[in-house]
């Protein structure tokens, strides 16, 4: 796996590299042992030594390197300079691979290398050490700097690669935790280092959702607010300052805000702690948190909120376009948020945006043609929380004609669909009243199973299956005629009766079934047990469909909480 591993390391080195290090190679192959200024790794050469750098004892790196130096007649201080293809020391690959020991001993011996970058991304050791999360290896090279004079370019803690990340950048894209911990009580003020991206340790730490390192950073931080204040360059107290951070493309999104966006409700909770009035924290839109999570459908984020009584503030509040949370949950399709917000009697679901649109306006302004079953759900949370329409709404004949028409070709395949499923249901059961398990006698013409109990149960829902669909026919008769609202009366009557009429059918099924195979205990015992588990799965599938999703009704509300999400549930991907 050695050279596998060097392999790939080869690989990944630019390939300018590589092509000179080969020309040096050819041009150079008899003089290469007298010239030191050559620090380009011979892999075959140095290929023991390699191996024990990543994974071989302090014994064995220290024999390896007294060996080849004797052998090529070159000073140990050279050989530790010496780089691969990727422009990685005996250091990187020691550190890289968690060999504590030998990251110790190179050091100990040249602590110049500790600073030296590869040439594949501009990695320190420290930066590979921490990518790998060996902890051990960060406190080995962290101790060692500590004897490194120079100001803070030469600092290894503040030395940035090609992406301008520190080490503790790097741990808290990697989710280091407990290195990022160890790094910032070495050097607070690293956390305020930005990448190229604008990005500091403590706008990663809020985005990560690592609550432990936005603590500490704070903490640290009202230490040394002088300092903190100056780095910002701002006249606003250090708890602010922490709070507010760096704008992240100068649209005003802050750690709070980053956190909302990725439902981090343990680095909320925290910042909100230093926040006297969360009703100013506000991003470049004049969304707040709960914005910003209705927003983007964290629901666990919704549900902090609403169930936190300082920020009930926040609950109405309108950004700079008018728009609510409930809007914002509304217009991007977040039905289980919508609901939350509905059943809460304090959020005020008559409220307008600045187009003058309530939140199901809104919907209704965004609907498409063909609505996907999220935004029916959100539809249908918006009418069951009695979200009116604005009085004041303008309407669109030319929009909604079109919508019409092309409902009413939606309305009439599900008709059509529905009667066919209804037709065979009642075929099927006015065949099996006829052909009743064990026959019948011949010499009366009756059931020869009358009196038993089960053969009993098989007729009965036999009939009301039977009757059932027959009724469903004749409702969705009255659908065909053109009328959308009459079509939805029906639909509202016939989808329940067609789901009693199959779950009727399945238990005289198995009713007839169990008659037919009572003498033999361990079938008509796996029979039953099959048919429950199954009438189970029908019952939890078509609950939701049977129930009334878009009533106000507080008893009908309660009773479709569980069906309703349940849908949510099958709808979300």
């Amino acid at each position: 796996m050695g050279r596998l591993d060097l392999m790939i390391e080869s690989e990944r080195g630019r390939r300018s590299t590589t092509t000179a290090t080969r020309g040096r190679r050819r041009s150079h192959s008899r003089s290469q042992d007298n010239d030191h200024s050559n620090h380009v790794t011979n892999v075959n050469n140095d290929y023991d030594l390699y191996l024990s750098a990543k994974n071989g004892s302090l014994d064995d790196f220290s024999r390896t390197l007294h060996r080849v130096s004797t052998a090529e007649r070159v000073p140990v201080g050279v050989i530790l300079h010496r780089l691969s293809p990727s422009g990685n020391t005996f250091l990187h690959i020691a550190a890289k691979h968690g060999n504590e020991q030998v990251v110790a001993y190179i050091a100990a011996k040249d602590p110049s290398l500790m600073l030296i970058k590869n040439s594949f991304n501009g990695d320190t050791a420290l930066h590979l050490a921490a990518k790998a999360g060996n902890e051990s290896t960060v406190k080995t090279l962290v101790s060692e700097s500590q004897d490194v004079a120079g100001g803070e370019n030469n600092n290894l803690l503040r030395a940035k690669n090609e992406r301008g990340n520190t080490a503790l950048h790097e741990t808290l894209i990697n989710s280091r935790d407990s290195i990022a911990i160890y790094l910032i009580e070495k050097d607070p003020e690293v956390s305020y280092y930005e990448n190229k991206e604008g990005e500091s340790a403590f706008y990663l730490a809020a985005k990560a959702g690592s609550a432990e390192c936005v603590s500490l950073i704070l903490n640290r931080l009202s230490t040394d607010g002088d300092r903190i204040n100056e780095l910002f360059n701002r006249k606003y107290s250090p708890i602010q300052a922490a709070i507010e951070g760096k704008k992240r493309d100068n649209i005003g999104i802050f750690p709070i805000h980053l956190a909302s966006f990725y439902g981090n409700v343990q680095v909320i909770s925290f910042l909100l702690h230093d926040c006297p009035d969360p009703e100013e924290m506000l991003d470049g839109d004049g969304c707040n948190i709960l914005h910003i999570a209705a927003r983007n459908g964290r629901c666990n984020v919704v549900s902090y909120v609403l169930k936190s009584p300082y920020l009930k503030g926040l609950i109405n509040m309108k950004n700079k376009y008018g728009n609510t949370p409930l809007h914002l949950a509304t217009m991007n399709w977040h039905p289980k948020i919508v609901s939350a917000l509905t059943w809460d009697n304090r959020v005020d679901v008559t409220l307008v945006n600045d187009k003058g649109m309530t939140a199901l306006d809104a919907a209704n302004h965004y609907m498409p043609d063909n609505p996907q079953f999220p935004q029916r759900l959100t539809w249908a949370a918006l009418k069951a929380g009695g979200t009116p329409h604005s009085p004041t709404r303008k309407t669109t004949i030319g929009r909604q004609d079109p919508k019409k028409s092309s409902n009413k070709d939606n309305y009439k395949e599900r008709v059509n669909t529905l009667l066919l499923v209804a037709t065979l249901v009642a075929t099927i059961t006015f065949a099996a009243g006829f052909t009743v398990p064990g026959g019948y006698n011949t010499d009366t013409g009756m059931a020869t199973m009358l009196r038993d109990k089960g053969f009993n149960i098989f007729i009965f829902c036999d009939a009301i299956a039977m009757y059932s669909s027959i009724v469903v026919a004749v409702t969705l008769i009255w659908a065909q005629l053109g009328d959308i609202k009459l079509a939805l009366n029906a639909l509202t009557l016939a989808v329940p009766l067609l789901g009693i009429a199959l779950c009727m059918m399945s238990i005289a099924f198995t009713a007839g079934v169990f008659v037919v195979v009572s003498k033999l205990r361990w079938l008509s015992t796996a029979i039953l047990v099959m048919a429950t588990v199954f009438l189970v799965i029908m019952f939890i599938i078509l609950a939701p469909m049977c129930g009334s999703h878009t009533s106000s009704n507080r008893i009908v509300r309660y009773l479709s909480y569980y069906p309703f999400y349940l849908l949510i549930l099958a709808s979300s991907s």
